[in-house]
Formats: C-alpha cells, sequence, structure tokens
C-alpha cells in the first residue's frame, strides 16, 4: 500500500473514533467504536506503515472530541492535539513488539493502557474521549466498568476489534486461518460479554435492599443552573461589575432557589455550581465552625444549599463545594477539589521551563483566563450529611473525570454522590457529553446515584445502576434565565460493590504491561 492511501486511512479511522466520541453525531455512530479501532490495529500491524500513521490517528481524534478546548486557549488545544498523538504511537509500537499470535490481545492491553497512562499522567493528566466512554448510553453493558473500571472495559473493546480486523484478513487473504480468526473474535466479544454478567450481577447485589417505606431512602435534590457565563463580566466596565455579579446571583441563583425551596415536598438538598459565588473563605474559618455565606438572603427551611465557591489555604485557591446551614448560611461543611485542570487552574511543568518560555507562558494565560492559574488542590474528607442524617460527597467539576475522588466518598460510606461544575468555557461543546458520559461511569463503577449541576449544561441526574434518569436539555450561556432540575431518588448502599480492588488494579496493571512491551520494543531496536 502506498504512503497516501495508508495515511487516508490512519486519518479516516481516528476520525471515525472522534464521531463515535460523545456526543456520537449519527443514530447509533457510537458503534463506529469498534471499526474506528480495528483501523487503529490493522495500521499497528502493518509493518509497511511507519509509526506517523499511528500518531496523526491520534491527533486525528484528539483534534476531534477536544475542539471545544480551542475556546479556552487556541495554544492548550494544540498542545493536546499533538502531545496526545504520541500515546497512540506508545500503543502501536508496544502492538509492533508483540508475538504476532498474542497482537490482538496485546493491543488491547496497549490501547487500555496508554489510555490509563493519558489519564494519570502527571501535571498534563486527560482522561477524556476513551473508547468505553462511547457506549455511556448502553447501561447494561457500561456495567462491566463495575468489575474492571474503564482500562478492562477499553481493554475488551480494543481486543473485540482486533479480532474482528482478523477476520476480515482471513476472509480477504486466508491469513490467518478462518478457524483460528473466528476463535479469537469468540473469545475477546466472550470477555466483554463477561464482564458485563459479572457487573451486572455486582451491581444489582450492591443495591440496598428494598425496605417497607422506601420514602425513608429517598432524597430530594434540587439543581439551579444559572446559564451564564464567568466571563461574560470582562464585557461589563470596572465600575459596573458589583452591580452585574449581585444582579447575576440575585435573579440566577437565589430567586430560583427560594422557588425550589417552597415546593411540596421540599428539598433535602440545593446544588450551585461551581464557580457560582465568587468569595473566598477562609479554610481555617470553616474548620472552626465560624465561615459563613449569604447570611439572610434565603428563608428559615431544614433544607440545605451545596454551593461551588473557593477556600483559601496558605494565601492559595482551593475549588470547594460548601454545604450551608440555612438562613443563617454558617458552613456546616465542605468538600475541596483534588483534581486540577491542567492550564486551566494550574501551569503544568511551568518550573522546568527556561525563565523566559515560562514568563512568556504566564502572560500568554493571564491574557487568555484573566488571570494566572495557582490553584492549589485539596484533601479528601469524609462525607457531608443531609438534614436527615444521609451521607453524600461532592466532587468539584474535574473531579468527576477520575476514578478516585468518587470512590474515595463511597469508601467512606456517600450513600450519593453530587458534582459541582463549570463548564460554561466550552460554550455548548462536545466536552459536556464527555463529562456526562464519565459521570455514567462513576455511578456504574459504584453503584451509587449522582446528580450533576453545571452552570449551563449537562445537568443530569444518573441512578444508582448507570441509567440517566433526568436531563436538563443542553443550552449554551449565555441564556435567557435560570433552569432547574428537581429529582426524587434512593439513596445508594454507601459501601463500594464487590470485586472493587479489581477495578483499582486494571489501570496499573495495563499501564504496567503497556511499559514492558515498551521496554522489549526498545530492546528489539537496539539488537
Amino acid at each position: 500500500m502506498s504512503a497516501g492511501p495508508g495515511l487516508r486511512v490512519a486519518l479516516t479511522g481516528g476520525l471515525l473514533l472522534g464521531f463515535a466520541t460523545p456526543p456520537a453525531l449519527l443514530p447509533f455512530g457510537e458503534w463506529l467504536v469498534l471499526p474506528a479501532l480495528a483501523i487503529w490495529f490493522g495500521v499497528a500491524v502493518d509493518g509497511r506503515r511507519p509509526g506517523l500513521h499511528s500518531y496523526l490517528f491520534g491527533c486525528a481524534h484528539m483534534a476531534w472530541f477536544s475542539w471545544s478546548v480551542r475556546h479556552v486557549m487556541l495554544p492548550a488545544y494544540l498542545a493536546i492535539v499533538f502531545v496526545g498523538g504520541l500515546y497512540y504511537l506508545l500503543a502501536t509500537k508496544c502492538v509492533r513488539s508483540a508475538p504476532r499470535r498474542l497482537r490482538g490481545a496485546g493491543f488491547g492491553v496497549a490501547v487500555a493502557g496508554a489510555f490509563w497512562l493519558r489519564a494519570v499522567m502527571p501535571d498534563i493528566h486527560y482522561p477524556h474521549g476513551q473508547p468505553c466512554h462511547c457506549l455511556y448510553e448502553w447501561p447494561t453493558l457500561m456495567r462491566a466498568a463495575v468489575v474492571g473500571g474503564e482500562p478492562l472495559f477499553n481493554a475488551s473493546l480494543a481486543w473485540i476489534a482486533a479480532a474482528g480486523y482478523g477476520m476480515w484478513a482471513s476472509w480477504r487473504t486466508a491469513q490467518p486461518s478462518w478457524r483460528s480468526a473466528s476463535a479469537r473474535f469468540v473469545g475477546a466479544t466472550g470477555l466483554l460479554v463477561a464482564l458485563a454478567v459479572l457487573g451486572n450481577v455486582v451491581s444489582s447485589a450492591a443495591m440496598p435492599p428494598p425496605e417497607l417505606d422506601d420514602r425513608a431512602r429517598t432524597l430530594r435534590v434540587t439543581a439551579i443552573e444559572p446559564g451564564f457565563h464567568p466571563d461574560e463580566i470582562r464585557a461589563v466596565p470596572p465600575s459596573q461589575r458589583g452591580a452585574w455579579s449581585e444582579r447575576m446571583l440575585e435573579q440566577r441563583l437565589l430567586e430560583p432557589t427560594r422557588l425550589a425551596l417552597r415546593a411540596d415536598p421540599a428539598p433535602d438538598l440545593v446544588l450551585w455550581p461551581e464557580s457560582s459565588v465568587g468569595r473566598a473563605l477562609s479554610v481555617d474559618r470553616i474548620d472552626r465552625g465560624r465561615a459563613s455565606l449569604l447570611t439572610g438572603r434565603l428563608p428559615a427551611v431544614t433544607a440545605q444549599l451545596v454551593v461551588g465557591a473557593n477556600v483559601i489555604r496558605e494565601r492559595r485557591l482551593t475549588p470547594s463545594a460548601l454545604q450551608l446551614e440555612l438562613p443563617s448560611g454558617r458552613v456546616l461543611g465542605h468538600h475541596d477539589k483534588q483534581r486540577l485542570v491542567p492550564g486551566g487552574e494550574f501551569l503544568p511543568w511551568i518550573h522546568w521551563l527556561p525563565e523566559a518560555w515560562s514568563a512568556w507562558l504566564k502572560g500568554q494565560f493571564a491574557a487568555a483566563m484573566g488571570s494566572l492559574p495557582d490553584c492549589a488542590p485539596g484533601q479528601e474528607r469524609p462525607p457531608m450529611l443531609t438534614p436527615s442524617g444521609a451521607p453524600f460527597g461532592a466532587l468539584l467539576c474535574y473531579d468527576n473525570a477520575f476514578p478516585g475522588p468518587a470512590a474515595g466518598q463511597v469508601e467512606q460510606g456517600a450513600e450519593l454522590l453530587v458534582v459541582l461544575s463549570n463548564e460554561a468555557w466550552y460554550r455548548g461543546g462536545g466536552e459536556l457529553s464527555q463529562l456526562e458520559a464519565m459521570t455514567v461511569v462513576r455511578a456504574c463503577e459504584n453503584v451509587v446515584p449522582i446528580v450533576r449541576c453545571t452552570m449551563d449544561g449537562r445537568s443530569v441526574w444518573v441512578d444508582a445502576s448507570g441509567v440517566i434518569r433526568g436531563a436538563l436539555p443542553l443550552a449554551a450561556a449565555p441564556q435567557a434565565e435560570a433552569r432547574t432540575l428537581s429529582v426524587s431518588l434512593q439513596r445508594g448502599a454507601g459501601k463500594p460493590p464487590a470485586l472493587s480492588w479489581l477495578r483499582r488494579l486494571s489501570g496499573p496493571a495495563c499501564g504496567l504491561a503497556t511499559a514492558i512491551m515498551a521496554l522489549l520494543m526498545l530492546v528489539g531496536l537496539r539488537r
């Protein structure tokens, strides 16, 4: 095959994987993930195709599903694309180092390992666009994540795709034999089916037993979606910014909350998204029980308000969820953001660059973001309690994209998770659906209901089985008015499901196996 057609095949495969990544463009377009991975495998095992083809496959995929990042900062988007392509090249090189008979399974492990490494790489962690996210609207399959998490799910999809490519090659060239190719396809498909069946069994067993009075385990949660972009304040003259912020607070948050609190039955929790309150509180005052916010602005009710704000710790800000008593506004508890956004909340690798480069980079980020990102990650804290005593955990935006923060709260007894997020920077882009998909994965992994409250979408709630039960239609900021999502849900069991240890091990195991294959590749090159 000539270089031209081979390159076109690689780019087509990368775009197909992008089309399958949430939000899929076509009905059932999510299933394009399998032919896209099959093309990647074909590129990987064809020694006539240089590694550049796999790299451009990855760049095409990254460019498609990360497109909305360009709204935040174009250089950051380009860095995501060109650095992200290296992970796809790594997986390809690992596959080529594997014995021919094991290349299908090796491809599965290498794909899982490469995506896991991209999600955990220090300072540039980026967990978006994983193959298993494509199937987030198929909860029966998604429950495979209960057993092996995202890595094992990704590995099974990649192995099926590689086995499917083997059957296509057998039909065309009789290499491998049809019997061998079909046996591998059955084995790969059987692995995914086994994971899904076992995941459904474990999920059902982890559900709390039904009670005579289900109302005892019912929680009512209302999420307020204000529908404005915090960046809108830049267009307001400096002398009027205080009045603008007060008007947004009153019209888009306080008034909808008062209306929600008058409902019958009244909610147990009212959620405001990340960045909804600009004021920062000292973590020392919070820990001593002396901090308050919005005192007297809301009526005296038993419901509690959970707002996205900032806490000050050692002169640095940490995005946090503050639990407020009404009407006093006293801070009853808080959860800090543990996973900060590279570039948005801190500058990755800035201390490793020459001073001139770091100064230029700081200036670029300050101009694009309005200020220099210098946040500090928070620490894990025990679950907070609803007025009825139900333990719940709060995840701040990017925490939702990683398995650790959610699992940590459930291990400490959380029966509900809430996500407070500000995704208005994407301006309604595809990343909103990708984060929704990650919410489904977190619900499936931990068998816990999750309510997402966002600045402008996606505000959704997912039950403990991973089914999306309610959502506000996607509407990018600025919106004409605030919107409200009110849900009544059944609490989770407040403990990790069985086999959760396997889910924690699958990522490091796939990453280690990928590193070993890469080492073997380097040894082979030296020889």
